[in-house]
């Protein structure tokens, strides 16, 4: 490490090298978790990888987490309430920062439910679960989307503004834990958006497959004698592949919109962090 640099963190008041070293293994734990469960940052990473990239974060945030700090911090029961606290906003913003793509996950494998190929199951090294064809490919592309949109920067962006807002020696103030407060309300409202995000994202190949589900129900009406299921699964799986290509454009628009929402949403969380 440069000495320059270790020079000028030393050179602020009340930092000592113990307080420095208190303060990085502060910004450690809750950078970690993040790096950890992030599919941006590499889901499936060896953890010597990933270790070393929170490190550097860490490092880099490291400063403000020097300017941010009201106190000398030593190795004390004191810094163990800390580092659990800041495990814990660690843990929420890797949860938060995970979510979307669950969702691109959810809404792929509605869509394959619904064409009846819901059997034809892949592990996606991401996310590290079991999920369908078409789930997979769309968290591939919301990947892509979201470096486009330069989602890591601005999330991280906010990471860093988070020692503003609840320094590493800060603790919640007893209003975070009220019933009232309005970061659970943002809270409860994830399950909502979870469900609405994955219907618009399958939404031209569902009322395909539904439409082609009641004309199918009409055909066998009409035809009792032709064999209708046999032939509606190829169909509706036809149908929804070509309603999902022909509106390509208009999902990738609405996955980028999305993610910014969602960058937008997280950023409103951390704020009601405040100390």
């Amino acid at each position: 490490m440069d000495t320059g640099y270790l020079s000028f963190l030393l050179g602020q008041p009340n930092v000592t090298p113990h307080s420095l070293l208190s303060m990085f293994f502060l910004g450690l734990m809750r950078i970690t978790p993040i790096v950890a469960f992030a599919p941006f940052l590499g889901g499936k990473l060896p953890g010597s990888v990933k270790i070393g990239l929170s490190v550097a974060i860490t490092l880099i945030m490291l400063p403000n987490i020097v300017f941010t700090s009201h106190e000398v911090l030593a190795f004390n029961p004191t810094f163990v309430g800390y580092a659990m606290k800041e495990i814990f906003i660690g843990v929420i913003l890797a949860v938060l920062c995970t979510i979307p793509f669950y969702i691109a996950n959810m809404s792929g494998t509605l869509i394959d439910f619904m064409r009846g190929s819901q059997s034809l199951m892949v592990n996606d090294p991401l996310v590290q679960t079991q999920v369908s064809s078409i789930g997979l490919l769309y968290n591939y592309v919301l990947i892509v989307i979201f470096f486009e949109i330069n989602g890591p920067a601005i999330f991280l962006n906010g990471v860093f503004d988070s020692y503003q807002i609840l320094p590493a020696d800060g603790l919640f103030s007893r209003a975070f834990f009220y019933a009232n407060n309005p970061i659970w309300k943002l809270i409860m409202e994830i399950a909502t958006k979870t469900l609405s995000i994955s219907i618009q994202l399958a939404a031209p190949s569902l009322i395909a497959v539904l439409m082609t589900e009641v004309f199918l129900g009409i055909a066998n009406r009409l035809a009792p004698q032709v064999q209708i299921a046999f032939l509606g699964m190829s169909i509706k799986s036809l149908v929804g592949l070509a309603l999902l290509y022909a509106a390509w454009f208009y999902i990738l628009k609405e996955m980028a919109k999305q993610s910014l929402d969602w960058i937008t949403f997280i950023n409103k969380v951390i704020y009601f962090f405040r100390a």
